[in-house]
């Protein structure tokens, strides 16, 4: 049965009303999302095949941390699931790798997700009508709703958007009730490899080897 189509939030005043209602900013999403491509592309060629998403998740959690934490934010780790809430507002906020966002394409995590991030956001999404306006209500005692920082980087394109994922019964997201496109913008050509060939066709990197005497 086919999902029905999320709420998308895409232009500029609206994207800062709908983030303001949830506790953030588009400054704070673009900080998170740079922060978790630049780590990403720490990695190198030589690493373990996962090093470069491991990097971009643990970069984009600590992030949202840093940030979030310091404006009355708490972490949480039920259901071994890494999250940020805010108890007020009734949101819990996670970090996610995916394929694409900001695209007419829902976003595809790029690694399944378990049995307790389904449990997190069944119990939490129940509720999700029932806080319309989480700034006007206390939702304290209430399953925080379960929102989603996707971001995904191709090396040219940074993209980042704020969802609501809806319940699902697989390892894959299966739709989103809201989402919410906050940044798309091109990332900086990085340098290549300099040619060390000695033709004079470019320029040429030396090694320099240090001894001790």
């Amino acid at each position: 049965m086919p999902q029905p189509k999320p709420v998308v939030i895409n232009e500029g005043f609206q994207v800062h009303q709908e983030l303001r209602a949830l506790g953030l900013t588009t400054d704070i999403v673009t900080s998170i999302a740079r922060k978790a491509s630049a780590a990403k592309a720490e990695a190198l060629e030589i690493d373990p095949s996962s090093t470069p998403g491991m990097l971009a998740y643990i970069k984009g959690v600590r992030a949202i941390r840093m940030e979030l934490m310091p404006k009355g934010w708490r972490l949480s780790r039920t259901g071994n699931v890494e999250s940020t809430v805010n108890d007020q507002l009734g949101i819990q906020l996670c970090f996610q790798n995916v394929d694409v966002a900001c695209t007419e394409r829902h976003p595809k995590a790029i690694s399944g997700k378990g049995a307790g991030s389904r449990k997190l956001i069944q119990d939490g999404q129940s509720e999700l009508f029932d806080r319309e306006a989480p700034e006007a209500v206390d939702a304290f005692g209430s399953a925080p709703t379960v929102w989603v920082v996707c971001v995904s980087t191709d090396g040219k394109k940074l993209r980042a958007e704020v969802s609501c994922p809806e319940a699902f019964a697989g390892n894959q997201f299966e739709g989103f009730s809201k989402r919410i496109w906050v940044v798309d913008e091109d990332l900086e050509p990085t340098p290549g490899h300099i040619d060390q060939r000695d033709d004079g066709s470019g320029p040429v990197e030396h090694e320099v080897r240090i001894a001790k005497k």
